[in-house]
């Protein structure tokens, strides 16, 4: 007992009736049966499968993880209640300490092949929290091959521009076949949105090819400029924003261009060419023919 003279056992996992001890990098102790470690971690039941690591608490097994990290994990392996994740509404870095440590406990799941603690894991990723960074909720999905979350987090994507230098980091951790597949999702959007917007099907006034007027039939007497640079505009914003909610905001209202599209009138009879309420009306019906998810 030596060895453990000199480190205090965590409270919760102190029980004199466990037979492995392990230690934590902080030097902390934690009694927890073999039962429990061997039928919840392959990692452990192959390790508790050497001789020399097995029913022995005279000489604690070193982990590399901290108390932060230890204590939820053996809590969930031990089907004890672990205190939930509620960051601090106010505070950016507490949503960071939150994330960071679910991350954390994902990874050591994964590392000790403990398929219990990651299945209840898996149900917290999908979190407000997690929801505001979705890059990062992309990239665990992604790795751990979940489908379903990985979909979620592409369209919680398309609020974000990718080229964006503080997502770089986190785009690093993606194979090239997950990056590919997110890019393609925003790329598809920008340019789905160029084809509605040049459809003459759907725009009639500024995409056929003629200048008339629609209520005097004066020839030559419209001029689209001001049209083609709006949808230039737009094309250059679902670029940045492929979610393309600035379509009718007031952001939108401050273009220059859509003032200058939205004040075009025949030189003849003098009415405005483009009606601003139908023509984004028609905008975002195009947004929602959009795909939404990898």
């Amino acid at each position: 007992m030596s060895n453990e003279s000199s480190c205090s056992y965590h409270p919760l996992f102190s029980s004199p009736e466990a037979d492995t001890v392990i230690s934590s990098l902080e030097g902390t102790l934690y009694r927890v049966p073999s039962f429990v470690l061997r039928s919840t971690s392959r990692f452990w039941d192959t390790l508790l499968s050497i001789p020399s690591q097995s029913t022995s608490t005279s000489s604690p097994i070193p982990a590399s993880q901290n108390n932060d990290i230890l204590v939820p994990m053996l809590c969930l392996m031990s089907g004890l209640p672990i205190p939930p994740w509620t960051p601090d509404p106010e505070s950016e870095e507490s949503d960071e300490k939150c994330i960071t440590e679910i991350e954390n406990l994902l990874m050591l799941a994964e590392s000790w092949d403990a398929p219990g603690p990651l299945s209840f894991l898996r149900l917290g990723v999908t979190s407000h929290m997690f929801l505001e960074q979705p890059l990062r909720l992309y990239a665990l999905a992604t790795h751990f091959g979940w489908v379903p979350e990985a979909k979620l987090a592409s369209k919680y994507s398309l609020g974000l521009n990718l080229y964006d230098d503080e997502h770089e980091e986190v785009l690093r951790r993606l194979s090239a076949k997950d990056l590919l597949a997110l890019l393609r999702l925003h790329r598809a959007r920008r340019d789905g949105m160029k084809s509605r917007l040049d459809d003459p099907n759907v725009f009639a006034l500024g995409n056929s090819g003629t200048s008339s007027c629609t209520y005097c039939h004066g020839n030559d007497e419209v001029d689209h400029s001001a049209w083609r640079e709006l949808k230039a505009r737009i094309f250059k914003e679902m670029d940045q924003c492929p979610k393309g909610d600035f379509v009718g905001s007031w952001e939108m209202e401050e273009w220059k261009e859509a003032e200058q599209c939205w004040k075009v009138k025949c030189r003849v009879c003098s009415r405005l060419s483009y009606h601003k309420g139908q023509t984004i009306l028609k905008m975002k019906e195009g947004l929602r023919l959009l795909p939404e998810t990898i």
